[in-house]
C-alpha cells in the first residue's frame, strides 16, 4: 500500500484523539453547516462528491509508524473507497436540531457509526425553500483549511484533480531538534510554574457529550466588527482580534469562577504546508504557544496590544519552529502516552483554550450547487480538558463565532456571560461584563 509523510500536527491530532478515546469522550469530529435559500443541484452535488472520493485516497488511510526511522505516515489504500451515498433527508418544518449535530460530532448517524470520515446529509425545511447541509468530517484527517478548501472544490464541481505529490519533511538529528524546541521547553516550564487553568480542572467530568452554541452577527453587526478589528489590527492581521476577545472570555470565566489562572495559553494556528487547491486532507495547521498575562486582559484595546507583543516576541524567538521542533521529539514516544504526558508536565492541563480563525468561507462564491448560499460556519468537537473552544469564522461578511464544550463543564448561566461579553467585544460596546466582574 501507499505510504505519504505524516506532519507532527498529524500526530499531534492522533494523540489528542487516543486520548478522547481512553477518557470516554469518542472521537474527534467537526461539522460544516451550510444554510442554502433553494434546493441545491442534486446531480451536480453528487458527481463532485463522487470524484473527491475517486481522486483522494487519503480518504481510506491510516496513521501508522514506519519501522524504518520510526517515522509516522499516512498507509493509502491501493484504490480509493468508494463514495458514502449524499443523505437526502425529507422535509421537515424546522433546521436540524443540536441533537442531529451532536450525534454526528460523536460520530453516529441516526442508525449507525460513521464509517467514513466525510458524510453529508441535506435537510430541506420551511416554508421557504430552505435547506441545511451538514458535512461531517474527520478532525485526525483534515483541518479548517482542508475544509475550506474541500468547499471550494464541491461548489467548483471541478474535482478531477488528485493531489500533489506530497513533500516529505526534512529529517533532523536529535540534537538539532532538541536545540530548536529549548527555548519553548523553558517557556512551558516557567507557564507550569506560575498556573494556567482552563474551562476544565480536576474533578470535573469529562466524558459527556459535546456542545455548541452558535453566535451569530446580523450584516450591521459584522460591518461594526470589522470596522473595529481594522482600527486595531489592521487590514491583514485577524487572528489577534479574535485571539484577544477568546482569552477574554476565558478570562471572564475563571472570575466569575473566582479561579485564579495568572497565565491563559493559546495555541493559534501557523501556516505549516505548502498552499495548493488540491492538498486538501492531511492537516495544513501548526501551532504557535501563546503565554498572556490575564491581568493584561482587562479592555479589548489592552488585550490585542498584549497579544500584539507576545505575537511579536514569539516570532522574534522563532517559538512556531520550537514548537514544530518540541512535536517531532514528541512524535517518537507512544501514541497513546503523549497527551498523558503533556497533562502531567502541565498540571493536568493541555492548554487553556482551544481557538482558531477559520477565516472566510468560499470567497467569490455566492452559491452552492445551484443553491443561494445564506451562511457558513463550523461546529467543531472539544475534549476537556479545556473543555471550551472559541471558533471564528465568516461568509459573505456575516461573522459566527462558535462556542463548543463538553457537558458539563461550563454552565448555561456562564454561556450566557460568554455571549453577552463576546458580542459587546465584537461590536465595540461601552459595558463589559468583565470589567464589572472586576
Amino acid at each position: 500500500m501507499p505510504l505519504l509523510p505524516a506532519t507532527s500536527v498529524d500526530f499531534f491530532l492522533a494523540g489528542l484523539e487516543s486520548f478522547m478515546r481512553r477518557s470516554g469522550q469518542g472521537t474527534h469530529w467537526g461539522v460544516t453547516q451550510l444554510q442554502l435559500r433553494g434546493r441545491p443541484d442534486q446531480h451536480f452535488l453528487t458527481r463532485a462528491w463522487e470524484q473527491i472520493h475517486a481522486h483522494h485516497p487519503m480518504l481510506g488511510a491510516r496513521l501508522r509508524r514506519q519501522w524504518r526511522g520510526w517515522k509516522w505516515v499516512w498507509q493509502t489504500p491501493e484504490k480509493p473507497p468508494p463514495a458514502p451515498a449524499i443523505h437526502w433527508h425529507p422535509w421537515a418544518e424546522h433546521p436540524p436540531a443540536p441533537a442531529t449535530i451532536q450525534l454526528r460530532l460523536l460520530g453516529h448517524t441516526e442508525t449507525a457509526h460513521l464509517t467514513s470520515p466525510l458524510w453529508m446529509d441535506v435537510f430541506p425545511c420551511g416554508h421557504d425553500d430552505t435547506h441545511v447541509i451538514l458535512l461531517t468530517w474527520r478532525h485526525a484527517l483534515l483541518d479548517g483549511t482542508g475544509i475550506n478548501l474541500l468547499l471550494e472544490q464541491l461548489a467548483s464541481g471541478s474535482c478531477e484533480n488528485g493531489p500533489p505529490t506530497p513533500v516529505s519533511p526534512k529529517r533532523e538529528s536529535f540534537a538539532s531538534l532538541y536545540s530548536k524546541a529549548k527555548p519553548l521547553i523553558d517557556r512551558l516550564h516557567a507557564m507550569t510554574s506560575a498556573g494556567c487553568l482552563s474551562a476544565w480542572r480536576r474533578g470535573m467530568r469529562q466524558d459527556g457529550p459535546p456542545e455548541y452554541r452558535l453566535i451569530e452577527f446580523s450584516a450591521a453587526e459584522s460591518q461594526r466588527a470589522t470596522a473595529l478589528l481594522r482600527s486595531l489590527c489592521g487590514d491583514f492581521m485577524q487572528m489577534p482580534f479574535y485571539a484577544a476577545i477568546a482569552a477574554r472570555a476565558l478570562r471572564l470565566l475563571h472570575t466569575q469562577r473566582g479561579w485564579t489562572s495568572p497565565q491563559i495559553h493559546l495555541q493559534l494556528p501557523v501556516q505549516i504546508r505548502g498552499r495548493s487547491r488540491e492538498l486538501i486532507f492531511g492537516n495544513h495547521m501548526g501551532t504557535l504557544p501563546l503565554f498572556l498575562e490575564s491581568s493584561s486582559l482587562t479592555t479589548v484595546d489592552q488585550s490585542i496590544a498584549h497579544l500584539l507583543d507576545r505575537y511579536r516576541e514569539a516570532v522574534r524567538l522563532k517559538v512556531a519552529q520550537s514548537s514544530e521542533a518540541l512535536m517531532s521529539l514528541a512524535s517518537h514516544m507512544p501514541l497513546g502516552a503523549f497527551i498523558p504526558a503533556v497533562r502531567l508536565t502541565n498540571r493536568g492541563q493541555i492548554c487553556s483554550l482551544f481557538h482558531s480563525h477559520t477565516g472566510t468561507f468560499l470567497p467569490g462564491h455566492s452559491a452552492f450547487a445551484g443553491a443561494a448560499l445564506q451562511n457558513i460556519c463550523t461546529i467543531p468537537s472539544v475534549c476537556a480538558p479545556p473543555g471550551l473552544g472559541i471558533f471564528a469564522s465568516d461568509y459573505a461578511g456575516r461573522i459566527t463565532i462558535t462556542l463548543a464544550w463538553r457537558e458539563k463543564a461550563v454552565t448555561r448561566e456562564e454561556l450566557d456571560s460568554l455571549e453577552r461579553q463576546i458580542r459587546m467585544d465584537m461590536t465595540g460596546s461601552e459595558e463589559h461584563p468583565l470589567q464589572a466582574a472586576s
